[in-house]
């Protein structure tokens, strides 16, 4: 009779270790909170003054489609009547790529600030495979003062790629710094506006 009342308490002690064990795991998962990434708006005026403290941020921001790469979409270049700033944006997986009948939309980007940093350790690299023949598309969609997307040449002309980091090299030595520093902002979403929009 004694060993069937342990085997009991035994039991019921596995049970009740078992109930807490279930209840703490619950309590657990009831307690993890949802952070929600801060959406900071911003401006394509003073864009260029604070765009380091924004990167790996997610931004809104508001602009006009200036143009889109014609081959795949990949790339989307937006810009402001009240700034200089030509900011240069790229679809994410799920968008995969802009439609070209966006250029001259006035447009909302939602998405995440990225670095492209240029030194000369990248420039001998770069320069190394073009001289090896290697195709590929490293510095490919750089924009440099205003002179438009930097592309390799579909043709492999390794003059025109060798022009390309001559210049950035040149750049490099006339800024003083250890690196050139690219932005653009990696597009999760997005919405065109329409005129009445901005205005209100």
């Amino acid at each position: 009779m004694k060993k069937i009342i342990l085997a009991f308490m035994a039991l019921a002690i596995v049970a009740v270790s078992c109930d807490n064990s279930n209840t703490k795991t619950e309590s657990k998962v009831a307690t993890e909170e949802v952070v929600v990434e801060e959406l900071i708006e911003v401006d394509l005026i003073g864009f260029d003054d604070q765009v380091e403290q924004l990167v790996g941020k997610r931004i809104t921001i508001l602009g006009t489609v200036d143009h889109i790469c014609e081959h795949g979409g990949q790339k989307m270049f937006i810009v402001s009547e009240d700034s200089d700033t030509r900011l240069k944006i790229v679809p994410d997986e799920n968008i995969a790529a802009f439609n070209t009948e966006l250029v001259g939309e006035s447009i909302e980007i939602i998405g995440v600030v990225e670095e492209q940093r240029i030194d000369e350790d990248y420039l001998k690299e770069w320069e190394e495979e073009v001289r090896e023949g290697i195709a590929e598309e490293q510095g490919e969609g750089i924009h440099v003062d205003g002179e438009g997307e930097m592309e390799h040449d579909e043709e492999g002309n390794n003059t025109e790629a060798f022009e390309k980091i001559n210049r950035l090299r040149e750049m490099l030595a006339e800024s003083g710094e250890d690196h050139l520093s690219f932005y653009s902002v990696l597009c999760d979403d997005y919405k065109i506006i329409e005129v009445t929009e901005i205005e209100e």
